[in-house]
């Protein structure tokens, strides 16, 4: 009789990183991924929160839920906690839209308030994350366009372009593009 070991050994430098493909929350709350590689999907996130946003930024999938919270995973599992997921906004404010635009990620929260960080940490301010809208406004939608600008469109029809990613409410680089 023999006995064999199998040691892999990981460098100190490995890291994790997010698989290609894409993340869908279904219906039920579930967050399915599939992959660019059109294997079978997977369920990732089994839907014991309602999540309102999946996004990918800077290697690392951002999940934000009803009720606040969102989180960082930098391998695409553990969506809702747990292994090396962290999180970079742990409130209690929702989530209205969240964008990737100028190599930042910006958050907008219901009731007003948005927020640029980009280190995808400290989402609802501190650190290197600063409040790029504080006003009352809700927002409708936010987009980034081929020049790298923002948009925003607030409920009531107001849209706002802002070539720095600042004063999205208006002010500064910021212009009206349309409604009242």
């Amino acid at each position: 009789m023999s006995i064999c070991s199998l040691n892999a050994l990981i460098p100190s430098s490995a890291k994790a990183q997010v698989p290609n493909g894409r993340y869908e929350i279904r219906t039920n709350n579930q967050i399915y991924f599939y992959p660019a590689n059109k294997e079978n999907p997977r369920v990732v996130y089994d839907g014991r929160g309602k999540a309102t946003h999946v996004i990918n930024y800077a290697g690392a999938i951002y999940t934000a839920f009803e009720g606040g919270s969102i989180y960082r995973s930098p391998d695409g599992q553990n969506l809702g906690g747990g292994g090396i997921t962290t999180k970079p906004y742990p409130g209690s404010a929702t989530v209205n839209k969240m964008l990737v635009c100028q190599n930042a990620l910006f958050t907008a929260f219901k009731g007003g308030y948005i927020y640029r960080s980009p280190d995808g940490l400290n989402l609802g301010g501190g650190g290197n994350t600063e409040r790029v809208y504080k006003g009352t406004g809700e927002v409708q939608r936010m987009t980034c366009t081929n020049r790298d600008s923002v948009i925003t469109s607030f409920v009531g029809g107001q849209v706002y372009e802002s070539p720095d990613g600042r004063n999205l409410g208006g002010g500064g680089n910021t212009q009206k593009v349309g409604g009242n």
